[in-house]
């Protein structure tokens, strides 16, 4: 009979933070299903014409935020494949710095030898207080709103915004945030598309929209969504690392559990024989 190993609680610990490891650094792409909702977003993005103008608006912060930030990244690339252009629309404190992690990551800029050159393919605007007022005042007039980038430079200096005047000029919004409310605005008031790249939490709560406005919002589910995008680019990011570790991490749990339960029987029986 082959002798069971003890399991020791540390040993179980470091396989499992090896194949996270692993997992984060080469993601090797687990297979999953595809969402319709995900590849109806992605359609949609590739169906507009090379110079529509997107808006990436919302407020959040990075602890819920990084989610879903597998599928707005994947959708950065995308845009830039397609030869669309990017406007950072940040609404809470945080989520300036969280824009520009997403597109930095996206690696889209010339200077990542990317095909976009910031001011004139893509611009991050400066933190915009006001919740709903500040949404309704950029979709009324984007110039009137905010007279600078984040940087200070003069928005009138940036070709980009030569296109951008109010609502009519918007071809997408998305959303890489909790603050999935601004649907009511953008899609509701005034009829453009809008895709949400939510975290799982999100989409629980938010998914109803896509019932309500069809074929108009689309959302995409937490690292699964961002997974899904990833594919549909054709990379392997933070989604498929995260879908990764948790089939993975999730097979080695029910290995271990077995292995416990083998070892259990096993001295069980080593009792019972001592006993006899």
């Amino acid at each position: 009979m082959v002798e069971i190993p003890e399991l020791k609680s540390q040993h179980i610990w470091v396989v499992i933070l090896c194949v996270y490891i692993f997992t984060s650094v080469y993601p090797i792409g687990v297979p999953f299903r595809m969402s319709e909702a995900t590849l109806k977003a992605y359609n949609f993005i590739d169906s507009l014409p090379p110079g529509s103008i997107v808006i990436m608006g919302g407020s959040g912060v990075f602890a819920f935020d990084l989610e879903s930030s597998a599928a707005m990244i994947a959708a950065i690339k995308h845009m830039a494949r397609k030869g669309l252009r990017l406007v950072a629309l940040p609404l809470g404190t945080e989520a300036v710095q969280f824009q520009k992690y997403c597109i930095d990551t996206a690696r889209v800029d010339e200077k990542y030898g990317g095909p976009w050159k910031y001011g004139v393919d893509y611009a991050v605007l400066p933190y915009i207080p006001g919740g709903s007022a500040a949404v309704v005042s950029f979709l009324t007039d984007v110039h009137a709103l905010v007279s600078t980038d984040v940087m200070g430079n003069p928005i009138s200096k940036l070709p980009i915004f030569e296109d951008l005047h109010d609502y009519r000029d918007i071809a997408l919004w998305t959303c890489p945030h909790w603050g999935f409310w601004i649907v009511r605005y953008v899609t509701g008031e005034r009829g453009i598309p809008m895709i949400g790249f939510a975290q799982a939490a999100a989409y629980a709560l938010y998914s109803v929209y896509m019932m309500i406005y069809p074929d108009k919002v689309w959302l995409t589910n937490g690292f699964l969504g961002g997974a899904q995008y990833e594919k549909l680019v054709g990379i392997k990011g933070l989604g498929h690392a995260a879908m990764d570790s948790y089939s993975l991490i999730s097979i080695f749990v029910v290995f271990f559990v077995i292995l416990g339960n083998l070892r259990l029987l096993s001295s069980i029986k080593e009792e019972e024989e001592v006993i006899e």
